[in-house]
């Protein structure tokens, strides 16, 4: 299976790494071949780094040299 994923970024928000790794590994660890592409993608929100913020899959995504 192969998967094209495009993340896109609205012009007054920077990109929410969760909104891209959730599917990401979803599609990975069902075996799925990803391809990223996106014509623009901005800063990855500051607010990614705050404990609070975090989810597994930031943090796996953070640790997965592949990734």
């Amino acid at each position: 299976m192969k998967v094209l994923t495009a993340p896109t970024l609205h012009a007054q928000t920077d990109f929410w790494l969760e909104e891209f790794a959730t599917p990401y590994f979803i599609f990975r660890d069902a075996g799925a071949e990803l391809t990223l592409a996106s014509p623009k993608v901005g800063p990855i929100d500051p607010k990614r780094g705050m404990p609070k913020n975090q989810t597994p899959e930031m943090a796996r995504f953070a640790e997965d040299a592949d990734a």
